[in-house]
């Protein structure tokens, strides 16, 4: 290589070179110029001002003309009215009292009616009879031991259907031993039905069989 073309070459790099830095000189410059702040322009506005018109003066007003009110007749005054005489209250008449009058007397109580009795009926039989029998069985211990006889009459009051519904000694003979075999035997007894209730009396014999 000659100095000729090593010179040419040299002062293609430091051309390049130059160039590189005029260029990152540009950009920096570019770049800071940028980032500056630049003042902001706002437009100044114009006002308009208008004068107002002159107000009128308000005129005086004219005084009021004060009129006297005229008197009013006075009304004529009356002499006072005489005054009422009292009233007197109207008296009170008082009449007298009538008698009283007796209370209605109360009317007397009635006796209820004393229940109609039966009437005693005479030959009438009962239609059933419990067995003769019946009485020998029973006959007391003490009659049985001395042999006695005895007889006993009862009363009878007998229902419309017929059933014995009461009995009573009426005699007796000897008194008392032959009673209580002598009601317990007649209740038993049953009568034709009748139409009312009534009294029967029955009697009994009571004997030992020789």
């Amino acid at each position: 290589m000659t100095s000729g073309q090593f010179q040419g070459n040299a002062r293609q790099r430091w051309g390049g070179a130059l160039l590189v830095l005029l260029l990152h000189v540009a950009l920096f410059y570019a770049l800071v110029s940028g980032l500056r702040p630049h003042p902001i322009r706002t437009p100044t506005r114009a006002f308009e001002v208008s004068l107002l018109p002159e107000l009128p003066v308000p005129k005086p007003r004219p005084p009021a003309v004060v009129r006297h009110a005229q008197p009013q007749p006075q009304p004529e005054t009356l002499p006072p009215a005489p005054p009422a005489p009292p009233q007197t209250p109207p008296q009170a008449v008082t009449l007298p009292a009538a008698p009283p009058s007796p209370a209605p007397a109360a009317p007397a109580p009635v006796a209820p009616a004393p229940p109609a009795r039966p009437h005693v009926r005479s030959g009438v039989n009962p239609i059933y009879i419990p067995p003769l029998e019946e009485l020998q069985r029973r006959y007391p211990r003490e009659a049985r031991r001395e042999g006695l006889s005895g007889r006993v009459v009862v009363r009878l009051t007998v229902s419309p259907n017929g059933d014995v519904v009461n009995a009573t000694v009426r005699q007796s003979t000897p008194p008392g031993l032959f009673d209580a075999l002598a009601l317990d035997f007649v209740r038993r007894f049953r009568f034709a039905k009748g139409g009312e209730e009534f009294l029967v009396d029955q009697e009994l014999v009571f004997k030992l069989n020789p």
